[in-house]
């Protein structure tokens, strides 16, 4: 999977680009962006908030919108982003055996997650929305708080099933709830090869 950050949230994390690796790392990381880019379902953008003075992602993924807050996000964690969605994906759609069994066929398939630069403009809007309309910047989350814990788990079911976005759909604005999006896309991806 490619996680295209915005250039603040490259600065703040001290996000190592492909062209700063070493040689290995550099190439394989070329090869997976060479492979998955022009892929959405395994396109995400991230981007850089805070919440109670603390670090925080907002990521989305491009072709569904699909959108998972990651809270208190330490610079030493950020390169374990790509575990921390899959965990995140994985409690959204707990009760869909279905979708678990398409989630893994999809974390096999794309194992390895590498960084790039965020230019899409539409998801850099999308998320600006997101941040603003729907978290209010972060006020929001206070909301979410019970006996002193943040219920993210909450938080991310609220924002994809709760929460409709516009998507374009041949050319037509379509409002749609990302993790419903999100499922139909795996499932039109996978379900032929599931028996």
């Amino acid at each position: 999977m490619i996680f295209y950050a915005t250039k603040q949230t490259i600065d703040r994390y001290k996000i190592k680009m492909s062209n700063e690796m070493s040689p290995l790392f550099k190439e394989t990381s070329n090869m997976i962006i060479e492979r998955e880019t022009n892929d959405p379902l395994l396109e995400w953008g991230l981007k850089l908030f805070y919440f109670d003075r603390r670090k925080c992602i907002q990521a989305m993924n491009f072709a569904s919108k699909l959108t998972i807050f990651i809270f208190d996000v330490k610079v030493d964690d950020i390169y374990e982003i790509g575990n921390t969605i899959a965990i995140y994906l994985l409690d959204l759609y707990r009760d869909d055996k279905n979708m678990i069994t398409l989630l893994n066929k999809l974390f096999s398939d794309s194992p390895i997650c590498v960084f790039s630069k965020l230019t899409n403009r539409s998801i850099i809007s999308s998320l600006n929305r997101n941040q603003s309309d729907y978290a209010l910047d972060g006020y929001r989350f206070f909301e979410y708080i019970e006996n002193g814990i943040l219920k993210t788990k909450e938080i991310n079911h609220d924002v994809n099933f709760n929460w409709f976005v516009t998507l374009r759909v041949s050319n037509k604005p379509e409002y749609i709830l990302p993790g419903e999006q999100f499922k139909t896309l795996l499932q039109n991806r996978y379900l032929k090869n599931i028996k």
